[in-house]
């Protein structure tokens, strides 16, 4: 009898351990709204833009920070830099933008990291409407070490003053699929 009492035992707090586990492979939904500035349009070195598009080419990379909240962050601090791409017919840039990378820092410390593609400008200076997809990556630190999930972001950039802003809507899991 003292055998089974102690197997039983075993057995709730290895559940009890267990039901983290899985509670932590469900999807929640994620919002963010940031804003903040364009660093700079520097030229791209090396290998920084390999995936191109066909008919595309490279004519910048973009950068920016900003600040706000985000669900499951905080208040948090926000990195981003992508290629921005050009066709021969438009004579350069033609507002479309992708191979990014995405921070997010939480107001614990621990990072998200991403990736946004197919990104597309929806209007013309000097406001600058765009959208993208976003989608969280193995890589960042503490609950996020493991994220994955994603979804859409969109906003703009004022180039008067080169502020901007982002909302993302999406979902997120702290654990492999």
């Amino acid at each position: 009898m003292k055998k089974f009492a102690i197997l039983l035992t075993l057995f709730i707090v290895a559940v009890a351990f267990a039901a983290p586990v899985a509670a932590g492979n469900a999807e929640r939904p994620f919002k963010g709204s940031f804003s903040g500035v364009v660093l700079g349009f520097d030229p791209v070195i090396g290998d920084r833009c390999p995936n191109t598009p066909p008919g595309k080419f490279p004519v910048f990379v973009a950068s920016f920070e900003g600040w706000g909240t985000a669900t499951h962050l905080g208040n948090s601090y926000i990195f981003g830099e992508h290629c921005s791409y050009g066709t021969v017919d438009a004579g350069g840039p033609d507002g479309t933008y992708g191979q990014g990378i995405l921070i997010l820092i939480a107001a614990n410390g621990d990072v998200l990291e991403g990736t946004y593609d197919d990104g597309m400008g929806l209007s013309g200076p000097p406001v600058i409407g765009f959208i993208d997809r976003f989608t969280f990556v193995d890589g960042g630190t503490g609950r996020f070490t493991f994220a994955s999930g994603g979804g859409l972001e969109s906003g703009f950039v004022d180039v008067t003053d080169f502020s901007f802003s982002i909302k993302m809507k999406g979902v997120i899991n702290y654990s492999r699929r």
